[in-house]
């Protein structure tokens, strides 16, 4: 089944017909945009998408449209779909830490094999060591859509590390599902504001 959101996307698209153009991502004050959320589903799927919606209202403000149903002029649908959103296990680390050992002695390397020894072997276990728990690793897109004649469409890459960098550690009393889902939710909608600024020169009006 095709999801309505493709639906939309494909029917802007070819509402739009040559290049779309998002310069109205670009006017000051910035406009404000209509949040959908797209999340996977999982066991703690309720409380993952209080947390989501919680953090983009709080880190958006009045970015986004109060109104669910505003004009069709003034709707820019502001997508946020996150495909890809899983937890690194120690075994996988342990894995990982003996292939680098089997390596360092394949190769005679006694830098390599102390390197091993000593510390996390990932991007990810440099993150759970500085964290104090493991997060998810996500990836997913953003999608900007404006329906209609002058409509455009642009979409964004969300990548793990740079969500990963913004997250704060969490002391023993807070690493709980609800904790660290809303540490994660604010680390997503920090990233996607930042790459909102960095491509459009988009921020919430009144920032």
């Amino acid at each position: 089944m095709i999801k309505p959101v493709v639906l939309l996307m494909a029917s802007a698209l070819s509402l739009a017909g040559a290049r779309p153009s998002a310069d109205l991502l670009r006017k000051q004050p910035s406009p404000a945009l209509a949040l959908e959320l797209s999340l996977p589903d999982s066991t703690d799927s309720v409380a993952m998408k209080r947390a989501y919606s919680a953090a983009f209202r709080e880190q958006f403000a009045a970015g986004l449209l109060a109104d669910p149903n505003p004009p069709a002029s003034e709707r820019i649908q502001f997508i946020v779909m996150i495909g890809q959103r899983t937890v690194r296990t120690e075994t996988e680390a342990n894995i990982n830490t003996g292939m680098d050992r089997a390596a360092a002695i394949a190769t005679r390397s006694p830098f390599g094999l102390l390197r091993s020894a000593i510390g996390p072997k990932s991007s990810y276990e440099n993150q759970v060591e500085r964290l104090g728990y493991r997060p998810s690793v996500i990836t997913g897109q953003v999608v900007l859509l404006k329906p209609g004649k002058d409509g455009f469409q642009e979409t964004l890459r969300l990548e793990s590390m740079p969500i990963l960098n913004h997250m704060r550690p969490l002391g023993e009393n807070d690493r709980t599902i609800e904790g660290i889902l809303a540490e994660e939710s604010r680390a997503v909608a920090l990233e996607t504001l930042a790459l909102l600024k960095q491509k459009f020169g988009w921020v919430p009006p009144g920032s």
